[in-house]
């Protein structure tokens, strides 16, 4: 039996959910034990987040082609009502633990996107890098602007301002991502969202952006590999390298394997007869308000005494699902539009209704 065909945006919906997931249950520890869970946050909470931005990058850079006008403004409709209600939970957490208020000055920087400008950290934890990429979508007029020669020395620069500062967190114990200011991720971070949005540049060409996004993914995975064999040297452990670190490294590297995986499918040849899927682009578009709540859903279910952590998981989901359904009235109505086009065309033909 044959299995079914869904376009692309359906099927970048459903990786988003998976990535979101992954993210999820790598938070999930700190709060229950998540026993015969454990394999899924060795997948690796960053690699999602790479993926994740590597798909933001490429679906905006879509939208923008589309349509220019208003760009900013469909961003903002997109993002803020979801983002808003992340935080509105984010405080009740933070009166239930602190027993006072958060500043007000944090709050309106981080409802202002300047969480990792002005300060270090995010207010909603995981929001890091939705900062991130509102500075990147306020920026994407501009990059359209730049010949692709240009964007591709970006996306090098930047990816190697990554590289020395994962060799400086090692030497130097430097902060991770997520507690970084002054805009620091922008500089870090921005390679692999621009070349996402390189990807949708290239229409016709897709091949040469995908072999940089795969040498990227590949010199990351060796790096994180090496660092740890160095780390495990020093200290007397290299056989827990091979017996223990290796098998995170390996998952870690089937995540972005799967995320090169599915632009390499969608840009190699047609896809015949392939549907949209409505459940796929829900879970798609739950995606991020799960991203966004499920510390605080956590947090709120520990109070309760409950220790499952498979419950835990799916009451993330199902808030994140309530929150889609009250909130996000721009993904709905956009889920109404009649399809510009049939499935079957290439990676970066037609409009990405799960982002535009």
């Amino acid at each position: 039996m044959q299995l079914p065909q869904f376009e692309k945006w359906s099927l970048l919906a459903a990786l988003r959910f998976l990535l979101a997931s992954i993210v999820a249950f790598d938070h999930l520890r700190e709060y229950v034990p998540i026993g015969a869970w454990s394999l899924i946050p060795k997948l690796g909470a960053f690699e999602a987040v790479l993926g994740f931005l590597l798909i933001s990058g490429y679906s905006i850079g879509a939208s923008f082609i589309k349509v220019p006008d208003g760009f900013l403004i469909r961003r903002v409709k997109r993002i803020y009502p979801v983002y808003l209600a992340s935080i509105v939970l984010a405080y009740i957490v933070f009166v239930m633990e602190h027993g006072s208020h958060p500043p007000v000055l944090a709050l309106l920087a981080n409802v202002l996107f300047l969480n990792q400008i002005v300060t270090a950290t995010s207010f909603v934890g995981p929001a890091w890098s939705l900062a991130l990429e509102f500075w990147l979508y306020s920026l994407t007029p501009l990059f359209f602007t730049l010949k692709d020669s240009t964007l591709r020395k970006l996306v090098f620069v930047s990816f190697g301002c990554y590289v020395a500062y994962t060799c400086g967190r090692t030497l130097f114990h430097l902060d991770y991502y997520a507690g970084l200011g002054y805009g620091a991720n922008l500089l870090l971070l921005a390679f692999i969202w621009l070349a996402g949005l390189r990807l949708a540049r290239n229409l016709q060409n897709p091949v040469p952006v995908l072999k940089d996004i795969a040498l990227i993914f590949t010199v990351h995975i060796l790096l994180a590999a090496a660092i740890q064999f160095g780390w495990r040297w020093k200290h007397g452990g290299v056989p827990d390298f091979f017996t223990h670190d290796i098998v995170d490294n390996l998952l870690q590297a089937c995540t972005l394997a799967l995320v090169l995986w599915a632009f390499v499918r969608l840009a190699r040849r047609p896809i015949q007869n392939a549907r949209a899927s409505a459940v796929l682009r829900l879970l798609g578009d739950i995606s991020y308000p799960l991203y966004l709540v499920h510390m605080s859903v956590y947090f709120l279910l520990k109070q309760t005494g409950l220790r499952s952590p498979i419950l835990f998981y799916v009451s993330a989901v199902a808030v994140s699902f309530v929150i889609y359904w009250v909130l996000d009235f721009y993904s709905q109505r956009r889920h109404l539009r009649p399809a510009a086009t049939a499935g079957g065309g290439r990676l970066a033909t037609g409009v990405p209704r799960g982002e535009s």
